[in-house]
């Protein structure tokens, strides 16, 4: 890990939620997952069984990930300090982080499924049919 020393002068966070957190100082890995339904109603009745997360698909499928090979690097830091005053942040939320220095490996997921049931104002054909 390439060693550099982070100094923040102020830093105001409004919100974390959601498997985010704030990380003041190095690591070495970080593992951030979060799994989500939001289900919005027209109509808010819900039967008491829904959220079920292996009812959907996108909760189990396999998240493509690129091959890459290694790229060698040489870095050489002529001033090894990162300074900064003041940081300002209102939100940070569903996998994410607010990270103040080191860190080798990230690995983020989130997967949030909407749903969007809305009533049906058309006619049904049957009823313009009248059958």
């Amino acid at each position: 890990m390439l060693s550099r020393t982070s100094s923040v002068n102020y830093i105001e966070i409004n919100s974390l939620s959601a498997s985010s957190f704030c990380q003041i100082g190095d690591s070495t890995e970080i593992h951030l997952l979060n799994k989500a339904l939001a289900d919005r109603r027209q109509y808010p009745f819900f039967y008491g069984r829904e959220g079920n997360f292996d009812d959907y698909a996108i909760f189990s499928e396999s998240i493509p990930h690129g091959d890459y090979e290694p790229i060698p690097v040489q870095t050489w830091n002529e001033i090894p300090l990162i300074r900064v005053n003041r940081i300002d942040i209102k939100g940070c939320s569903f996998s994410s982080i607010i990270h103040v220095g080191s860190t080798c490996n990230v690995y983020a997921e989130a997967r949030i499924k909407h749903i969007r049931e809305l009533i049906n104002d058309e006619p049904s054909k049957e009823a313009e049919t009248g059958t």
